[in-house]
């Protein structure tokens, strides 16, 4: 299996930086001959009134102009999912039309549910579950800006998604020819509960006191706000089966560490410009999961009204 070409559902801060890499990554390989490691082409999916303005505006990535095909039905071997989950569900037709009968879709979405409802979708042998940390882009006047292009973590589940290792290393393939770091978890299902303990940390708390990824770094404080909500995910790991620890939490606390002080999480992002917050996706699964459990979850109960009631202030 050889990915010709991959397409982009989401081209938003980080659906569209990604296809800036690629579509940088395969300019640079027209002037030499990159032979069997050329990078794929790179396609954004969308329909109606998104389409068009694709077209006609293109997209725009630290300064720079890009324009890239647009499709709403693509012949690819790869899909990149990263619309927000509030968007998850509009788009699944759009998703299923582009995705056809053998296209794998990879889920860079926040949280612990999207794989599930895309597997609804197209099946749960095409999905592959995956994440991405690290990356650092934002909006910027009328498009995104990135330092860090973070790494996109992938594997497969063969309980609940069980992707082809033939497909695995395709993707492996196909994010090294077009300089997408990587890399293959061997507990993807750990993994992702990992990064959904540092959204429901940092995207939460970052929200509330409206505090770019400086004040982590700056502030004990807030970053003590930070490890209680994700403490509370740690506790739920260990009754769900997920195998997350404290230590998990340090590991998290170093890459913090090196991100651009003046980053803002997605969430801070979408309180800032007033639009609806993937709230329900962080503290109100915590919720969920630990109603099942009979579990208090008092920072996350908080976050959940404050930033609720900063919605309803925006409304």
């Amino acid at each position: 299996m050889t990915i010709e070409r991959v397409c982009i559902l989401g081209a938003g801060a980080v659906g569209a930086s990604i296809a800036s890499i690629i579509a940088d990554a395969r300019t640079a390989a027209a002037s030499r001959d990159a032979g069997a490691d050329r990078p794929p082409e790179v396609t954004l999916i969308a329909d109606g009134e998104r389409a068009q303005r694709l077209r006609a505006n293109g997209i725009v990535v630290n300064g720079r102009h890009y324009r890239l095909p647009v499709t709403d039905d693509a012949e690819t071997q790869l899909i990149i999912v990263a619309v927000k989950s509030t968007q998850l569900d509009a788009a699944l037709p759009l998703l299923g039309r582009a995705a056809g009968r053998s296209a794998i879709v990879m889920s860079l979405l926040n949280g612990i549910t999207s794989e599930d409802a895309i597997a609804a979708a197209i099946g749960p042998d095409r999905v592959v579950p995956a994440m991405i940390l690290g990356i650092d882009a934002m909006g910027e006047g009328d498009g995104f800006r990135y330092l860090n292009r973070g790494t996109i973590h992938y594997g497969s589940d063969p309980s609940r998604h069980p992707v082809s290792g033939e497909a695995m290393d395709a993707i492996a393939r196909c994010f090294d020819a077009a300089g997408l770091p990587y890399s293959i978890s061997d507990d993807i299902t750990r993994t992702l509960w990992w990064k959904f303990m540092i959204n429901v940390g940092i995207n939460q708390a970052s929200a509330v006191l409206r505090g770019e990824y400086g004040l982590f770094q700056r502030s004990p404080h807030a970053r003590e706000l930070m490890r209680d909500a994700m403490h509370e995910v740690i506790e739920l790991s260990r009754v769900e089966g997920t195998g997350l620890t404290d230590a998990d939490i340090d590991a998290w606390d170093r890459t913090l560490m090196g991100l651009n002080p003046a980053g803002r999480t997605s969430m801070l992002q979408d309180v800032v410009a007033g639009r609806p917050t993937e709230v329900d996706l962080f503290a109100g699964t915590v919720l969920e999961i630990a109603a099942r459990h009979g579990i208090d979850v008092p920072v996350n109960r908080t976050l959940y009204q404050i930033i609720r009631a900063i919605e309803t202030g925006k409304t």
